[in-house]
């Protein structure tokens, strides 16, 4: 049983790893971007056209769901905006929330970023990295078939606008919180579910069903995680040791407040 639950543990964990990450990146990108250009509009452009690749998937996963499901959709925008909290809205989508519009399809749009953006990590990472055979490397313990593996993975052509192109897309996946509205109602609706199957004697019988698939997915899910971990740490350092270097050139700093708004001073 435990060993069952490992994916499932493994995937919640990377998962969590990857929103502070994420949260840091998103803070110091923009104060880099400020100490850059030394204008808060223009950082804000600066900032997100850094992210651009994954801010434009991020929209255009929602209008895909929404279409496929029958939602009719209204304009569609990868222009910033920053809104009257001090946030930055990098894009968005607009679907019509009609009366016919179920907890569950809305779910799904709101979730179709983390999905697909999950889905196009896994493929540059098995498809052009091919992350597999490190994994083979690591679990092998031996330090020659390791070190092989990694001169393959940084040979790989283009490796560093992969990697960029996976930093983008990880640090614009996460649903925001309009995205996350009906995600109660989505969760209450699958617990009553649950609970129905429990009560018609179904629950061992769709339990072995679904053990292997379920666990297949949360462990392709702590693989993306987990690689989108590697590539934001390795960016991290570089907007940290940016930011200093700027910093004392310019002799100017970045002051985050509590509330992770970037201040020039």
């Amino acid at each position: 049983m435990t060993q069952a639950l490992t994916p499932l543990f493994w995937a919640i964990m990377a998962l969590v790893g990857l929103l502070l990450l994420q949260r840091w990146i998103h803070t110091h990108l923009h104060g880099l971007s400020l100490l850059l250009t030394g204008h808060p509009e223009r950082a804000v452009i600066v900032y997100a056209l850094v992210l651009l690749p994954g801010v434009f998937l991020h929209e255009a996963s929602h209008w895909l769901a929404a279409t496929l499901l029958g939602v009719r959709t209204g304009s569609f925008s990868i222009i910033p905006r920053q809104q009257a909290d001090g946030s930055i809205q990098l894009g968005y989508v607009e679907y019509y929330r009609g009366r016919t519009l179920d907890p569950v399809r809305e779910s799904i749009i709101g979730g179709a970023p983390l999905i697909t953006g999950t889905a196009v990590i896994l493929l540059i990472g098995l498809k052009i990295f091919n992350v597999s055979e490190l994994a083979t490397a690591v679990q092998s313990g031996q330090a020659e078939s390791l070190s092989t593996a990694l001169t393959q993975l940084y040979q790989t052509p283009d490796f560093l606008v992969w990697l960029y192109l996976i930093f983008a897309i990880a640090n614009g996946m996460m649903p925001s919180k309009s995205d996350r509205r009906a995600w109660p109602a989505f969760i209450i609706t699958m617990i009553v579910l649950a609970g129905i199957v429990y009560l018609l004697g179904l629950s061992d019988k769709v339990m072995a069903g679904l053990a292997h698939p379920v666990s297949l997915m949360f462990g392709y899910l702590g693989l993306a995680f987990s690689l989108a971990i590697g590539v934001d740490l390795f960016f991290m350092g570089i907007i940290a040791l940016l930011e200093m270097i700027i910093s004392r050139v310019k002799g100017v700093s970045v002051v985050y407040t509590g509330r992770d708004e970037a201040v020039r001073e």
